[in-house]
């Protein structure tokens, strides 16, 4: 890259690099706020807590890469041209690739960064976060449950049992309302932490399950020889999951096996996961090639930045919606399944025609309107507000 080129691709880098950073912290916050509640009263569960929330960071990561770059790339632009920098560019000659070479090797280095994430690194961290919370849920019923007392584990849902001698507990009930719609009521003679697959599970042996609806009050009994739970979250495996999807490594995806059970009840879950991992990556070029369409053309001081970040936003979010809703529908249609791919690629394709053409987004006539109502109603906004109380005053007055 020439000097030019450099000195841009390091403000984006730094930019997206920070955007990252906050945008990770607080999506890791509130994650692991949700989770504190396997944390017991033990100094073991409490430092695993940490490493846990630890393993979220790498699925966090590839939500949150595309969208860091997309700001990032963004407010590049934006300062260029508010330093007059990106009009000095243009009128000493240089052509759009000056600009446009840094951030799309941006887009293409996170690319590969969400690549190599969503197939390698994402299921090793996810299967570790999974074992993780196993562990400290087995060890609070083998361990620290107390028998003929009645434990809150997590928001509706109690257990108690009536003796516990390591992974062996006899008399238990567990009583689930965490499904506004149903409560779950287990009794079992006896249950048995046991590990499959290296990972801890909950076997209850000669029990019942008592199903009542909310809505009507209907109870019905269910005698059970053998039912399992997962304790990761408490839940009974469904037909036999021992292994979530994204869980898997993209090797078994490609090619499962044809006894797997999950494979037989679930096809399309497969077909959706590995469709998620294929395209990803294609998210960070997309954004990319939006934010040169949207900030990349140059702008006097008077000009202001426009609705640049405005549109960045909006455009990357409807896409990535629509991606969500897409993927969702694999798990009815795997028909479908071409919609998740095409969305990126169309995305790519619709971008690239945008920048052949020259076309600046921002100036386009409704896009103009829309951003002077949104500045009209700022103003309005802050014009409505109470301050009259507060004119005239000084600090500490």
């Amino acid at each position: 890259m020439k000097i030019l080129e450099r000195y841009i691709f390091r403000r984006a880098l730094t930019f997206s690099a920070g955007a990252l950073a906050a945008l990770v912290l607080v999506v890791w916050i509130v994650q692991v706020l949700q989770r504190l509640d396997i944390v017991r009263t033990t100094a073991t569960a409490a430092g695993d807590i940490f490493w846990i929330a630890l393993m979220l960071m790498p699925d966090l990561a590839a939500g949150v890469v595309p969208f860091a770059l997309l700001i990032g790339a963004i407010q590049t632009l934006n300062t260029l041209n508010a330093d007059s920098e990106r009009a000095v560019i243009a009128a000493s000659g240089g052509s759009r690739k000056v600009i446009a070479n840094p951030i799309l090797l941006l887009g293409a280095l996170a690319a590969l960064i969400v690549f190599v994430n969503s197939n390698f690194v994402g299921p090793l961290a996810s299967s570790a976060f999974q074992n993780g919370v196993r562990a400290i849920n087995a060890d609070a019923i083998s361990l620290f449950l107390q028998p003929g007392r009645f434990e809150r584990v997590q928001d509706g849902l109690i257990m108690s049992i009536k003796e516990a001698r390591g992974p062996n507990v006899r008399g238990l009930f567990l009583s689930d309302t965490r499904d506004p719609a149903l409560d779950l009521t287990y009794f079992a003679r006896e249950a048995t932490v046991v590990e499959r697959l290296g990972q801890s599970y909950l076997v209850l042996d000669d029990g019942q399950l008592h199903r009542r609806d909310n809505k009507d009050g209907a109870v019905s009994i269910i005698e059970f020889q053998t039912y399992a739970f997962d304790l990761a979250n408490l839940r009974p495996v469904d037909a036999g999951d021992w292994i979530r999807m994204s869980e898997r490594s993209t090797r078994e995806l490609l090619n499962p096996d044809p006894n797997d059970r999950v494979y037989q009840l679930h096809p399309n879950q497969f077909t959706e996961e590995l469709a998620q991992r294929r395209t990803d990556f294609l998210y960070p070029i997309a954004f990319a090639l939006w934010a040169l369409i949207v900030a990349g053309h140059p702008r006097t001081n008077r000009q202001g930045p426009g609705a640049a970040m405005m549109l960045g936003l909006s455009g990357a979010l409807v896409l990535k919606a629509l991606g969500f809703v897409a993927l969702s529908m694999v798990q009815d249609e795997v028909q479908t399944v071409w919609l998740v791919y095409a969305l990126p690629i169309s995305a790519i394709v619709f971008d690239l025609w945008l920048y052949l053409r020259n076309v600046n987004v921002s100036e386009l006539r409704w896009v103009r309107r829309s951003n002077d109502a949104v500045r009209r109603f700022g103003t309005w906004l802050v014009r409505s507000l109470p301050l009259a109380p507060f004119e005239g005053r000084t600090p500490g007055t």
